[in-house]
């Protein structure tokens, strides 16, 4: 009993937090389906919180739209802000706040009139996008063929400019194209092994500046990391396997549960991890405002940290535990074999470049949401 009690006290505490950002947003609607159609002529009078697997949205969030799901196509008005996870995201219509995407492909076909940030691995702004203030983004390739109001920076593989940049361009990429029709009316400041390619009619207002990356010497390109990054990440790596073994001798049936959630519920799991990973912070902020909720406020941030540490463990078993029964296993697989392989394999995925904040969002929401169906299963 005071083993269950343990391994159960987090899923209270979340759930409680939960329950007060509803309690005190009550128009807030939440919604979780395999597909959904919002139509034109509806509107919703506050935030709205959705995950799914295909979601197409023609009408009015008077307030946030957070979103997880496969494909997520947003083709009407969003008043606040759009935060998403998915595989696909398309913006075609109006978003008053900022955008923010963990994504595989981002294509903005519509207008922001604040920020877009992505993680990604193709950014495409279309020859209609309007973005009124600064774009940052992190992923492979990005072409920007419509208007961003602000500044461009971020780290990219390879950057295509054939639309207008309104201020200053900051920005790492391996290859760098500025068509004749690209316009960056402020300073060009790019760091690369090469220098950018900059067709006739190009315009740069500004001053272009190109810091150029030094090559890895000889001895340097064998490794994949540098000897101090390599001790940190092994460290890392080494205090993760014995919190992951710590949990299953403890909690076994619980983590048996979160493998289990990743395998069965992969898209359930992460789009929950995704909500609740945006609402929790907003639960506590709410607590910190008021005096009688500081305490709760910081036991539920202690408690937020702690899953947000061990998110990575029930992928890392799902993930081992599908490499070992490929390799022809017999028989179930230990628990804490398949987690110790499978954050090995994790730690070298994590460092594929360009791809990295990606898988790590991806691994992340998945291992949150994996904990909390775990939780409301085991207690169910």
């Amino acid at each position: 009993m005071t083993r269950s009690i343990k391994c159960g006290m987090v899923w209270i505490i979340v759930t409680a937090l939960i329950l007060l950002i509803f309690s005190s947003s009550y128009a807030t609607q939440f919604k979780s389906v395999d597909n959904f159609f919002f139509p034109d002529t509806s509107i919703i009078d506050d935030d709205l919180i959705i995950a799914g697997g295909n979601i197409k949205l023609d009408g009015t969030i008077e307030g946030d739209l957070i979103s997880a799901s496969r494909y997520l196509v947003q083709n009407g008005l969003v008043t606040g802000s759009l935060n998403s996870a998915a595989q696909n995201l398309e913006i075609l219509g109006v978003v008053n706040g900022s955008v923010r995407g963990f994504a595989q492909n981002v294509n903005i076909n519509g207008q922001l009139n604040q920020n877009l940030i992505a993680f990604c691995s193709a950014l495409n702004i279309r020859s209609d996008a309007t973005i009124a203030k600064d774009v940052t983004a992190f992923g492979g390739e990005m072409t920007l063929d419509g208007k961003v109001g602000g500044d461009l920076k971020g780290s990219v593989g390879t950057l295509i400019i054939t639309g207008v940049v309104a201020k200053d361009v900051s920005i790492t990429a391996d290859n760098i194209t500025l068509m004749p029709t690209a316009q960056i009316l402020g300073n060009f400041k790019y760091k690369s092994e090469k220098q950018a390619k900059i067709e006739s009619g190009a315009l740069v207002s500004g001053e272009t500046v190109w810091t150029k990356k030094e090559l890895k010497k000889e001895n340097e390109s064998k490794n994949v990391f540098s000897t101090k990054s390599l001790i940190t990440e092994m460290l890392f790596l080494l205090a993760l396997m014995i919190t992951g073994i710590v949990l299953f001798l403890v909690c076994k049936q619980n983590a048996y549960q979160a493998k289990k959630a990743v395998g069965e519920s992969f898209l359930k799991s992460m789009g929950l991890g995704f909500v609740f990973m945006v609402c929790i912070p907003i639960a506590i902020i709410i607590l910190l405002i008021t005096v009688i909720g500081i305490p709760l406020a910081v036991i539920s941030l202690f408690a937020y940290l702690i899953l947000v540490y061990i998110a990575k463990i029930p992928v890392a078993a799902f993930l081992g535990d599908r490499i070992i029964k490929a390799l022809g296993k017999e028989g179930e697989p230990s628990l804490i074999w398949s987690m110790l392989l499978g954050l090995v394999i994790l730690t070298v995925l994590l460092n594929i470049p360009y791809l990295e904040w990606l898988i790590y969002f991806v691994v992340l929401f998945t291992g949150f949401g994996a904990i909390l169906l775990s939780q409301r299963r085991s207690t169910g």
